[in-house]
């Protein structure tokens, strides 16, 4: 079995931007109820505040004294600091691979300006933060949230040691490591277009790191593309999962920020827990 980290802090639950606050305490608490938490090979963390040090490595002074104004900034400190903390963890090996609970997006974040529900860039920082600190170079991110990610784009776009896939609105490439995938119309299209596109570029890449920022604004009962069942999010995992155990050694870092109804999320979050941790829990679903 993996040891899996879970990484949470009450603030991303009880302060979460009004399109996550939908769930992201009852995605959390679920594991509780479900006793996941007490396996023995699932560690919870209580997620640290980033610094603003290491957030002015990524993102302007201008935007930083901007998202303090905005009413999110405790949030987003302890959002990112939730994405940093994890991949620490990871690359020290204290941990194989995590799940980041965060209460505010960070995908629209790019170095100048912010929007979106997204304040910081959790994974932007976190990959500063371990070059410095680790000298890893490598991170693939697979981004299935409903939107693009201009944010990541913008920061990494002359960074070919980072491979952005993400699917959005259209299938494009900036370059062989920027890559945009059309949305899917439906569980099995999404399965079968993440399999056909995906693992071939990820093997390529040769990432040190994978994160999976897991959208479930997709669902069929959120505000993005409408045409996810909370079945396919599993589904989805697990193809990840098998990509990091070929690529990279099992190392994952899922960021879930629960943006679809409590329903959704406490389906799918100790289910997501259960596949890094290889619990074999929910074989029958």
């Amino acid at each position: 079995m993996k040891r899996s980290g879970v990484f949470y802090h009450k603030v991303c639950g009880e302060k979460a931007y009004f399109s996550l606050a939908m769930s992201v305490r009852e995605g959390f608490d679920i594991l509780q109820q479900e006793n996941l938490l007490t396996e023995p090979n699932i560690l919870l963390f209580e997620s640290e505040p980033v610094t603003e040090e290491l957030i002015l490595k990524v993102h302007a002074r201008t935007m930083l004294e901007s998202v303090k104004r905005s009413g999110y900034y405790e949030t987003a400190l302890y959002s990112t600091g939730s994405v940093v903390q994890a991949t620490e963890k990871v690359l020290t090996k204290e941990i194989d691979n995590a799940l980041a609970f965060v209460g505010v997006g960070g995908h629209h974040a790019g170095r100048t300006d912010y929007w979106g529900g997204c304040f910081l860039n959790p994974m932007a920082i976190a990959i500063e933060n371990a070059r410095q600190r680790f000298g890893t170079r490598r991170f693939a991110i697979v981004d299935t949230d409903t939107h693009h990610g201009d944010g990541t784009r913008e920061i990494f776009r002359e960074d070919e040691d980072v491979l952005h896939i993400c699917f959005c609105e259209r299938e494009h490439s900036d370059s062989e490591t920027k890559v945009c995938l059309s949305q899917a119309s439906n569980d099995e299209d999404s399965i079968s277009k993440l399999v056909r596109e995906v693992p071939l570029r990820i093997s390529d890449f040769k990432p040190e790191l994978i994160y999976w920022l897991c959208g479930l604004d997709t669902h069929k009962d959120s505000y993005g593309t409408r045409r996810l069942t909370e079945s396919c999010y599993p589904k989805l995992g697990a193809i990840i999962k098998d990509m990091a155990d070929n690529s990279c050694d099992g190392k994952l870092i899922v960021k879930i920020g629960c943006n679809a109804p409590a329903h959704v999320s406490e389906y799918v979050a100790p289910r997501i827990l259960s596949l890094l941790g290889e619990l074999n829990r929910y074989q029958g679903d």
